[in-house]
């Protein structure tokens, strides 16, 4: 299945672009960008294998897995765009980042128990042997917070493009983060719990960072605000 190739590809990728997060871990949008591409890296390659078993205690716990990821490469996209200094400044951000943490961390902890509580959904075999997916509150909580990370992110690229500031990578991060956003909300829509290319597409913005830190040594340095840089080339 092409998804599930393209997962896979994507999974495989974050080793590079890890390296380049760790090459610039001393600056706030280099441990973002980590964070993101970890995220992105778990959300591809567990993508990949979810499909393999049709046991619905299998499937529960790569689908949980997958889940985890999609909010680690939300919150990650979440803080590498607030932190560009092309992207505008968010008023207390200290309590905005704090709230996003703390809530993706429940998220988390809520995930990982899904397998004793029906709080995010159900599964069960069916005569085909595939696993029935039945979502709960939680799964469309979870789908809002993802939009809400993701669209969030996306929506301050969009402000900057807009001012027409640095425009080179500025386009990028912004179509590939509104595609993500209009792929997990149709995907998690039309067909909960199923396929999706929410994961494959978020590997864009992966590597537009990655292509932007090889091509402009001075990308993730901080500017002259204090913030460090994205989207554009260097000051």
């Amino acid at each position: 299945m092409v998804l599930t190739t393209g997962a896979i590809f994507g999974a495989l990728t974050t080793y590079i672009y890890v390296s380049t997060g760790l090459a610039y871990r001393h600056r706030d949008n280099g441990l973002a960008y980590l964070l993101f591409v970890m995220g992105v890296g778990v959300w591809n390659g567990v993508f990949a294998v979810q499909f393999l078993s049709t046991t619905p205690v299998v499937d529960q716990f790569f689908f949980s897995l997958s889940m985890v990821g999609a909010l680690l490469a939300g919150l990650g996209w979440f803080l590498f765009a607030s932190t560009a200094s092309t992207t505008p400044n968010i008023p207390a951000r200290r309590a905005v980042y704090g709230t996003a943490a703390v809530t993706v961390g429940l998220a988390i902890t809520l995930l990982i128990t899904a397998p004793v509580h029906s709080f995010y959904w159900t599964m069960e075999s069916t005569p085909s042997l595939l696993a029935e997916f039945t979502p709960k509150v939680g799964y469309w909580a979870h789908t809002g917070l993802l939009v809400g990370l993701f669209g969030g992110g996306s929506v301050l690229f969009v402000v900057a493009w807009r001012r027409g500031e640095s425009l080179i990578y500025t386009r990028a991060y912004t179509t590939a983060g509104v595609a993500t956003v209009a792929a997990l909300l149709g995907s998690h829509v039309l067909t909960p719990g199923g396929m999706t290319a929410a994961p494959l597409i978020a590997v864009c913005l992966t590597t537009t960072g990655w292509l932007q830190a090889k091509r402009w040594t001075p990308a993730f340095s901080l500017g002259s605000d204090g913030r460090s840089s994205a989207g554009g080339e260097p000051e």
